[in-house]
């Protein structure tokens, strides 16, 4: 499923932009390379491997896009490279870069430029990306009102916003869902992780947006768009998420 924000931006449910202009295809957090890693740790982490397999590559071959641009690191701080990843790693770059394709990586930090989950891509990672009137970033501390440039629009991918919506629970009583989605602030589009248990913890409270901020929610591989004036506060402890604390010496992107 897919709604246009304007004839060069496009939102498509299988959480990517598409930019189809300049043919860019724009996902943030892939993570794909933490695979084997995380199949290790089916307690921990629900194996979706397979599944964001079979939504990139989708994606690639329906919208035969001319650049790919990941948001983000392929793993956190581009590090260790376990079993299988390294060959995962290995085969997701060749898909991406299939036919002469260009990948494009944009990182938080200078410092995450290397790593060795990045030896052998051939990708050199920048901390912004120019294409057409976007401009592509990945960082936590300018989402809503980011520095002016006329005519360009912000595409982040550094934060992950979830909306609080009522709902039910399977008894039919009155309840609450926490969404995932896409938002437009007018300032910028601030995508949603491509791999869904990268879920974040920016819980949006619509009265602290502009007024012009749109949002659609993603759910079961729809788009459905929020009316962000009606939305009723969610109670407290949807409203208040704790992050969990990074340890001494690392960067919040």
């Amino acid at each position: 499923m897919q709604v246009a924000c304007s004839n060069d931006l496009i939102l498509d449910s299988r959480r990517a932009a598409w930019l189809p202009k300049t043919g860019t295809l724009v996902l943030a957090d892939l993570f794909l390379g933490l695979g084997a890693a995380r199949r290790r740790k089916p307690d921990l982490y629900p194996s979706t491997h397979q599944e964001l397999w079979e939504r990139l590559l989708s994606l690639l071959d329906d919208l035969k896009p001319a650049e790919v641009a990941l948001l983000g690191d392929i793993k956190p701080a581009q590090g260790m490279v376990e079993g299988e990843e390294r060959e995962e790693l290995r085969q997701l770059f060749k898909k991406l870069g299939s036919g002469g394709r260009k990948v494009i990586q944009v990182v938080g930090h200078p410092d995450r430029a290397q790593g060795p989950a990045l030896k052998d891509t051939g990708v050199t990672p920048v901390e912004q990306h120019r294409v057409g009137a976007f401009t592509l970033m990945h960082r936590r501390r300018i989402f809503v009102y980011p520095r002016q440039e006329p005519g360009v629009l912000w595409i982040n991918g550094g934060v992950h916003p979830l909306f609080a919506v009522p709902s039910q629970d399977p008894q039919g009583q009155a309840d609450w869902m926490r969404v995932p989605a896409f938002l437009a602030t007018g300032y910028a589009l601030i995508l949603p992780p491509f791999v869904p248990w990268a879920q974040g913890f920016e819980v949006m409270q619509p009265e602290r947006l502009p007024k012009q901020a749109k949002a659609w929610s993603l759910l079961a591989e729809r788009l459905t768009p929020l009316d962000l004036p009606n939305l009723p506060p969610p109670p407290q402890h949807l409203a208040a998420l704790v992050r969990v604390p990074k340890r001494a010496g690392t960067k919040e992107e």
